[in-house]
């Protein structure tokens, strides 16, 4: 089951696929990077609260397709349920790490179902993952079958863990001061609040419900576990850390595959899950025709999904690759998630050019930075 949540939504918000040869490759020192959490796909530095963790397990054990019994409460009314809920996601993901978690009953023959997707997007500053689940329900059973989310106004609460209880404890998003007045009008003050447990085993249940709406589980859990989750076929893994390559041709990386010149030699690259920065060599002939093909490539992806996309006019991107001189650029070297020992610098490009490529509807993209004379070029990519 899968449900496209859209960024502004998220947070108003390793395993390196390389050869033999490649594992010499400057990465970030072993000493300052938290196995534990490098295990579960983020590069982070060992002073990194380790609080979380067993969270994270919990929810990737909890993958797969699970019966469950439950309550819901209608006032004095009480509804016993029975049904299949089903957890895909994991914490290897983007930009968060994210597990969406599908309860639909009655078990036979379907009906009702009630989405949650649970993100977790780290607060670098607090040392910690801020948590957020966003429930749409209940809905149509055939409306939860959609890949994309229900058409309805979701809940959106946000988390607080507790290590030794290993729950959750969800509470509402803080609403606007008109839509706390109206409710204060209404006389409905009264904030819904709920936990969710997770065992190391991967068995979820909600408890300790309070003020909850008509037709939500007030109670109940995953109960006997009926289908592992179904392997996707293999694919290429993300690279995170410091990375030297010889040329472009020898990434697999995906999402950097896609801003990276296969021509490029002599590269310097920093990658985490919210983009990468790279600095390497490439001959002017190389930059124009890599560049043509990149804008070539957006008008395509755009005619396939516009909404996707933001819209550049013919002299917009005429421009763009035509580029800005800018002079001397000296790379600022940054990661969201890497913890560097001492300065990373990287060669100044003295006579740069700022080339601005096609960007996402989410802000994603690259903006490139050439030295002609010099054969010289970096770049900086977000994928969020």
């Amino acid at each position: 089951m899968k449900h496209t949540i859209p960024l502004a939504m998220v947070f108003l918000c390793s395993v390196t696929l390389v050869s033999s040869s490649r594992q010499a490759a400057a990465q970030t020192p072993a000493s300052e990077v938290s196995a534990d959490w490098k295990a579960l796909g983020w590069t982070l530095p060992k002073s990194f609260s380790h609080d979380q963790i067993d969270l994270f397990k919990g929810l990737n054990a909890a993958r797969g397709t699970w019966s469950f019994e439950a309550v819901t409460v209608d006032g004095d009314n009480a509804t016993a349920l029975t049904g299949d809920l089903v957890i895909t996601g994991g914490s290897q993901a983007g930009m968060a790490s994210a597990w969406s978690l599908n309860w639909s009953w009655p078990a036979e023959n379907p009906q009702h179902a009630i989405v949650e997707n649970i993100l977790a997007m780290p607060e670098y500053n607090k040392q910690k993952f801020g948590l957020m689940l966003i429930r749409f329900g209940p809905v149509k059973y055939s409306e939860a079958e959609l890949k994309q989310k229900p058409k309805v106004q979701p809940t959106i609460f946000m988390g607080q863990w507790d290590e030794k209880t290993r729950t959750v404890s969800w509470t509402p998003r803080e609403l606007p001061k008109k839509q706390v007045d109206q409710a204060a009008t209404k006389g409905d003050i009264s904030a819904p609040s709920f936990e969710t447990l997770v065992g190391p085993n991967g068995k979820i249940s909600i408890q300790n419900t309070k003020n909850l709406p008509t037709g939500q589980i007030s109670s109940g859990g995953s109960t006997i576990r009926t289908a592992e989750m179904h392997e996707a076929p293999e694919k290429a893994e993300f690279l995170t850390g410091m990375h030297r390559f010889r040329k472009g041709s020898e990434i697999t990386d995906p999402r950097i595959m896609r801003y990276l010149p296969a021509e490029a030699t002599d590269i310097k690259l920093i990658s985490d899950r919210n983009g990468h920065m790279a600095h390497y060599r490439i001959s002017a002939e190389d930059f124009d025709a890599y560049l043509a093909g990149v804008w070539k490539r957006y008008q395509q992806d755009r005619a396939t999904e516009p909404k996707s996309w933001e819209q550049y006019t013919k002299d917009e991107i005429a421009e763009a690759r035509k580029g800005s001189s800018m002079g001397r650029y000296e790379p600022k070297v940054r990661s969201t998630e890497i913890t560097f020992d001492k300065p990373v610098v990287w060669e100044v490009l003295e006579n740069a050019t700022s080339y601005r490529g096609p960007h996402r509807s989410s802000a994603a993209g690259a903006t490139y930075y050439f030295d002609r004379e010099t054969g010289i070029a970096t770049h900086d990519a977000g994928y969020w």
